[in-house]
C-alpha cells in the first residue's frame, strides 16, 4: 500500500484538518473517521489526485457533522475508572467500583458494584490488567451467546461455527477471516448496548457469506436486522465514547 502525504481540508469556521489518503488495491474509494479524529480516505492505487481531491472537498459537510460528533461525544464520555468509587462500564450500565488488598486475585461482579480483591492495590498497569481479564471472560461468554442467537440463520450456507476472538481494538469494533474462521470482537464492544453488540456481530457473521461491503452485502444485513442503518449511527457516537 502507497501512502500520500496528508490532504489539508479547509473547514467551514476556518480551521483546517488533515485528511490521510490511502492507495489500495481496491475498485472504489471510500472515506472514514476515527475516534482520535483521524481522517482516512481509501481509493485505488492509480486513481488521478484530483479526482482523489475533488473526493474528499464534496463530503466536506459530512466530514464537519462527523468531527462535531465524535468532540461532543467525547465530552459526554466517562471512561472507566478503577478506583475506590469510581465507575466502569458493562452493556451501556454504569457500576461502582470497590477495591480491596487481598493475598488473592478476584473480582465480583455482584450485578450492582464490581468488587475488585488484588494483591497490588496500588498498582494502576496490575489492576487495570486484572480487570481486563475479567472483563474478556464476561464478555466472551456474552458474545458467544449472541453468537449462537444467529447462527441458525447461516446454516443453510454451510458456515461452520466461528472461532471467537477478543482483544482491546482502538480503530474498530470487530473483525472476520472467512478462510480461517475467525472473528474478532473488540473487548470495548461489552460496555456498549446490547442492540450494537447484535449488530457488530451479525455483520460479521454475515462476512462469511458476503465478502466486502457490497449491495448484496447489505441486503443481506437488512434482511435479519431491518435498522441496522440506526444502529451503525448509534455506534459511531460509541465509537467516540468507548473506544481508547
Amino acid at each position: 500500500m502507497e501512502r500520500i502525504n496528508y490532504y489539508t481540508l479547509r473547514l467551514s469556521d476556518g480551521t483546517s484538518t488533515d485528511v490521510l489518503i490511502e492507495r489500495k488495491k481496491i475498485k472504489n474509494y471510500y472515506m472514514k473517521i476515527l475516534p482520535d479524529l483521524t481522517i482516512i480516505v481509501s481509493v485505488p492505487l492509480r486513481l488521478d489526485i484530483n479526482i482523489i481531491y475533488k473526493f474528499i472537498d464534496s463530503h466536506k459537510k459530512w466530514i464537519e457533522k462527523s468531527i462535531n460528533k465524535f468532540k461532543k461525544a467525547k465530552q459526554d464520555n466517562i471512561k472507566d475508572t478503577l478506583i475506590n468509587g469510581g465507575t466502569v462500564k458493562i452493556l451501556d450500565n454504569q457500576y461502582i467500583v470497590y477495591i480491596y488488598s487481598s493475598n488473592e486475585n478476584k473480582i465480583i461482579f455482584d450485578g450492582f458494584t464490581i468488587n475488585i480483591y488484588s494483591k497490588k492495590v496500588n498498582d494502576a498497569n496490575y489492576l487495570q490488567k486484572q480487570y481486563n481479564e475479567f472483563l474478556k471472560a464476561e464478555a466472551y461468554e456474552y458474545f458467544k451467546k449472541i453468537l449462537n442467537k444467529y447462527l441458525p440463520i447461516f446454516q443453510k450456507y454451510n458456515v461452520p461455527k466461528p472461532v471467537i476472538k477478543i482483544k482491546p481494538l482502538k480503530s474498530k469494533w470487530g473483525s472476520c477471516r472467512p478462510n480461517t474462521g475467525e472473528i474478532t470482537l473488540n473487548l470495548h464492544l461489552y460496555k456498549a448496548s446490547a442492540q450494537c453488540i447484535d449488530y457488530v456481530i451479525l455483520h460479521e457473521l454475515t462476512h462469511l457469506v458476503h465478502s466486502g461491503h457490497k449491495k448484496r452485502f447489505y441486503n443481506f444485513l437488512e434482511k435479519y436486522m431491518p435498522n441496522y442503518r440506526e444502529t451503525e449511527k448509534q455506534l459511531d457516537t460509541e465509537a467516540a465514547r468507548l473506544l481508547y
